[in-house]
């Protein structure tokens, strides 16, 4: 019979009527508090003042990777990585946010009565960290020097070498085993952590794991655009496996030779899956290690479901238009096909980064109703593809983009894409930046009168002075003839044709009538020459174009948005 005296000696002694000999025995090491500093973070008073997505403000004001607190202060940036929670996720990722730090940003915390300096002297210091908030699942990730921290964030230092095992130790059933009895409520607090017991031993073995590890959930993170250290789309360029400082070489001699995007895709496919499988493996070999070592092989197996994985195998539609979103940041200037990594985010533009694909000469892209329009979106996209896979592949290709989309009966492939971009890229784009879009629409509304796309890194004063003289006047002028033009086929129509393009007509007019009215708003802010400022974020500075009021040329009075509402 167990004797429940022996809670007493678990730390805090939780009440856990389900654990055995062999889970106190473990409780007779060491804790993880002799071994490890774990820390709550900053707490900046307000964080709509200091923290952004990293991809909100202008990518020369960041400093990625400042080893120390002095170098940091030296590097004069603005803004440093910073580590607070976000989704369950082990290894390594949720590198999404930076904070203002420097000498301006810290004297204002300060005068906030909230602001606490907590942790201060480990701030850019390699650490763990976890996210304080999950759904039955715990897991830390491996975080490099540079970082900042907070509550949500919190984080835990010590030797590398330590911090390497700890690393593996928490990721492992053992560390959500450990935590749960601890905390079944799973609000992973710090004190929790200190608790954890730690018994060291085949630690080479544990450390090579853990680097493989983190390595794998690197990889994967940098496969996608909302990490800083992206440099290619994975479509683009293989074989992966090239060195990072390889790439732009292995780009001159292979991307543009390799043309079924098919292909690519299936790599792709395979990597993604290799990937997966390794890590389980890893994984797999980390828990039979732990397993023993605590000697709980009646508690716990070293098996691990797929779910429980935080690493992303390939999904076809979402790497597709993973695909298209990169191709409108080419598009855009934002990538280059001749340099890795962002090409331009503020700063100074540097056109000689542009060598095989020159970007839209001012970030303003229009998308039409139709796939005809030389300068819209949707040619400028078919463009790249043929740029960059072949013309000789691009009916293969195009159709691969549209099936993976979701091509519907009866529609080209360049119509699915068309519809894509003016129906379904916007909110997709809203998911992938959490609602902080880069790319910002402008959208007359419903009845799609005008739409033209814009990238905020590239936005001036006159930004909307060039939409309204540049694309809005000429569509709708177009619009109109169009439609005149309807009108006076339509009085000779009869039958059925005649009820067919009265409803295209209907469709037109309220297209028209839309643009009109959204025409004479764009003209009112285009010549307030509105300013922005990118250190305000996202929501600020989105907000100058939305819910305009005025009085237009008929005498109603109207209040309009510039900019598609962000949901």
């Amino acid at each position: 019979m167990f004797n429940q005296d022996q809670f007493s000696d678990l730390p805090s002694s939780p009440i856990a009527y389900w654990i055995t000999q062999p889970v106190v025995h473990a409780y007779s090491n060491e804790v993880l508090d002799k071994y490890a500093d774990v820390r709550h973070g900053l707490s900046t008073g307000k964080n709509e003042i200091f923290v952004r997505m990293w991809s909100e403000v202008e990518w020369p004001k960041i400093k990625i990777l400042a080893k120390s607190r002095e170098e940091a202060m030296a590097s004069h940036a603005k803004y440093f990585p910073y580590n607070k929670g976000g989704e369950y996720r082990k290894w390594y990722g949720n590198a999404d946010y930076v904070v203002w730090y420097d000498s301006d940003g810290q004297a204002k915390m300060k005068s906030l009565s909230g602001h606490r300096h907590d942790g201060r002297e480990k701030y850019f210091t390699e650490s763990i960290t976890w996210s304080f908030v999950s759904s039955n699942n715990f897991g830390v990730r491996y975080t490099s020097p540079g970082f900042v921290f907070d509550v949500a964030g919190s984080s835990m230092f010590a030797e590398h070498e330590t911090l390497k095992y700890l690393t593996g130790l928490l990721c492992s059933k053992l560390g959500q085993f450990f935590m749960g009895i601890q905390n079944p409520t799973m609000n992973f607090q710090v004190g929790n952590l200190r608790s954890v017991p730690v018994v060291f031993r085949n630690r080479a073995a544990v450390n090579t794991l853990v680097d493989n590890c983190i390595s794998l959930e690197k990889r994967d993170w940098d496969s996608f655009e909302n990490s800083w250290d992206f440099q290619f789309h994975p479509m683009l360029l293989l074989p992966r496996d090239k060195a990072d400082a390889e790439c732009t070489q292995f780009a001159k001699s292979q991307i543009y030779t390799l043309g079924n995007l098919a292909w690519h895709y299936a790599r792709w496919e395979e990597e993604c899956q290799n990937r997966f499988n390794t890590l389980k493996a890893e994984e797999e070999e980390l828990n039979r290690i732990f397993i023993n070592i605590y000697g709980l092989q009646s508690e716990l197996t070293p098996a691990v479901e797929d779910k429980d994985l935080t690493i992303r195998l390939a999904d076809q539609e979402r790497d597709v238009k993973s695909l298209i979103s990169y191709l409108i940041g080419v598009a855009m200037g934002r990538y280059s096909l001749d340099v890795p990594g962002l090409a331009y985010a503020g700063g100074e533009w540097d056109g000689s980064k542009y060598r095989t694909y020159q970007p839209d000469d001012d970030g303003i892209i229009p998308i039409y109703r139709g796939i005809g329009m030389e300068d819209g979106l949707t040619a400028q996209l078919i463009r790249l593809v043929k740029v960059i896979y072949g013309e000789d592949s691009y009916r293969q290709n195009i159709d691969f983009i549209a099936e993976s989309i979701g091509r519907n009966n009866n529609e080209s492939a360049e119509e699915t894409l068309n519809r894509y971009l003016n129906d379904g890229f916007f909110a997709d784009h809203l998911k992938v930046y959490q609602k902080r879009p880069i790319y910002w629409l402008f959208s007359s509304g419903k009845n799609s009168g005008f739409k033209c796309l814009i990238y905020m890194h590239r936005y001036t004063g006159d930004t909307l002075a060039r939409i309204n003289s540049r694309y809005f006047l000429p569509e709708s002028t177009r619009l109109k003839n169009e439609l005149e033009e309807l009108e006076g086929r339509l009085t000779k129509a009869e039958g059925r044709d005649r009820v067919r393009m009265e409803k295209e007509r209907q469709k037109l007019a309220a297209a028209y009538n839309e643009a009109i009215e959204y025409g004479q708003v764009l003209d009112h802010m285009a010549n307030r020459y509105i300013e922005i400022d990118l250190d305000d974020g996202v929501k600020t500075n989105y907000a100058k174009f939305q819910g305009i009021e005025m009085v237009t040329d008929s005498g109603n009075k109207v209040k309009k948005d510039l900019l598609s509402p962000i949901k």
